[in-house]
């Protein structure tokens, strides 16, 4: 289901995923804007809660302090108003190689996120030791 001309999706639902995928090619702060709405609520696995206008500094910090991260989209699902979207990622971690796998689960409307549960294993992201 990793196409977004997966015909299961919905269009719009297709539509986000093409952008969810684009962004994780070229991912920066400013662009989380693209994706999730400004008063969309957020909650981040190890990280708490935000809203969608805190998320774009969030996420500038995130890729700011990870070493070579690289998120890639995987699959996709959606049920009504939500999509689902499992990815795997992997950075540098205080200098050894990290790699988790998590899913997003999204409230879509208009094209946006309006909420977000971003949901792995936050204890992935401790160094080994």
């Amino acid at each position: 289901m990793n196409s977004p001309a997966n015909p299961a999706l919905s269009a719009e639902h297709a539509d986000f995923y093409a952008r969810f995928q684009s962004f994780w090619a070229a991912p920066s702060g400013p662009r989380v804007a693209e994706l999730i709405a400004p008063h969309a609520t957020v909650h981040f696995s190890g990280a708490g809660s935000f809203s969608g206008a805190e998320y774009v500094d969030v996420m500038a910090g995130i890729l700011g302090a990870m070493e070579a991260l690289e998120v890639t989209p995987i699959d996709c699902a959606g049920a009504g108003e939500l999509l689902y979207i499992f990815w795997r990622a992997s950075a540098r971690i205080g200098g050894e190689h990290c790699a988790w796998c998590g899913v997003d689960r999204m409230h879509i409307a208009d094209g946006m996120a309006i909420e977000e549960h971003v949901l792995f294993d936050s204890a992935a992201l401790q160094p080994a030791g």
